[in-house]
């Protein structure tokens, strides 16, 4: 079966819009059929409306999407995402992932963080170190409520500050413009006497100084002979211990040659004791041998 020219033409014009159209649609949606590229996992408690599709950027730049999101197999209170990012981005093991978003009204994406210099490259498929950020809703919420609490406290201010509290405080400021005024005379003249005080003080001071600058050598010889006499003062308390420490060793030493001497000191004492006993009833034994003979009474 023979084709036309024209159906031949027709043909190839339409495998050429259909080339066209797929190149255009790749073009349009952004994809990169040559571009490698690698996963990491991150995980958050709340995606803050992220879906397949959206950015994850690092450092602000644009290096991938979001390909899958799940619930975290293994705790369910944590939602997954699976990143897909461009192979050459250095993506560090102290990097970070958190949702934030360009502006108030922005889109929410994903943001690495750069990481230090001398971190080492997180190997692909790792999870990422994630950093929970307070969504907008919550902290509008959180905003909401203090400006409630502040509400309730201007009240209270108010309340505090009615109109007979008004008048009392005015009233307290009228009395202390009066009693400043009946004593200004006074607080005038305590506070020259104040002023020569001060002045006095700093007069002292600077003889202190002039003092001190004028006598800085005396000064500095007398600390050095009281540091010379410190010092001569712990020698001779050291002398002192030792010989304390030489004087108990020798009476631990002697305690035996001076119980002996005590012992010798009583028998010598009993031995006095008898002798003078012994004197008292014959005195005559220390002119003779034996006693006299008895005078016969006529």
């Amino acid at each position: 079966m023979e084709y036309r020219s024209n159906e031949i033409k027709a043909g190839c014009l339409v495998f050429s819009s259909i080339v066209l159209l797929v190149v255009f649609l790749i073009i349009i949606s952004g994809l990169d059929l040559f571009k490698s590229t690698k996963i990491y996992f991150a995980r958050f408690k709340n995606t803050s409306g992220l879906e397949v599709g959206s950015l994850v950027r690092f450092g602000g730049m644009e290096i991938g999407t979001v390909k899958n999101v799940r619930i975290a197999p293994d705790n369910n209170s944590q939602i997954e995402f699976m990143l897909e990012v461009d192979e050459n981005i250095p993506i560090k093991e102290d990097s970070e992932a958190l949702i934030t978003s360009i502006g108030i009204m922005g889109e929410y994406y994903i943001e690495l963080t750069t990481g230090t210099p001398n971190s080492n490259l997180l190997s692909p498929g790792s999870m990422l170190n994630c950093k929970e950020l307070l969504p907008m809703m919550m902290l509008t919420e959180s905003v909401d409520k203090i400006t409630q609490q502040l509400s309730v406290t201007i009240e209270s201010v108010n309340k505090i500050l009615g109109k007979e509290n008004q008048q009392q405080i005015h009233q307290l400021f009228v009395n202390l413009n009066r009693l400043l005024e009946d004593n200004q005379h006074a607080v005038t003249s305590m506070m020259t006497n104040m002023n020569a005080v001060l002045a006095d003080l700093n007069s002292m001071g600077d003889k202190l100084d002039t003092l001190l600058l004028d006598n800085q050598e005396s000064i500095t010889s007398a600390i050095g002979q009281l540091e010379k006499t410190l010092t001569n003062s712990q020698e001779l308390i050291q002398d002192f211990q030792h010989t304390m420490k030489n004087v108990d060793q020798m009476i631990v030493n002697q305690n035996g040659s001076y119980d002996q001497i005590m012992e010798n000191l009583r028998r010598t004492s009993r031995n006095l004791d008898d002798f003078t006993k012994s004197i008292k009833e014959k005195p005559w034994s220390l002119i003779r041998k034996t006693s006299p003979k008895k005078r016969k009474i006529q």
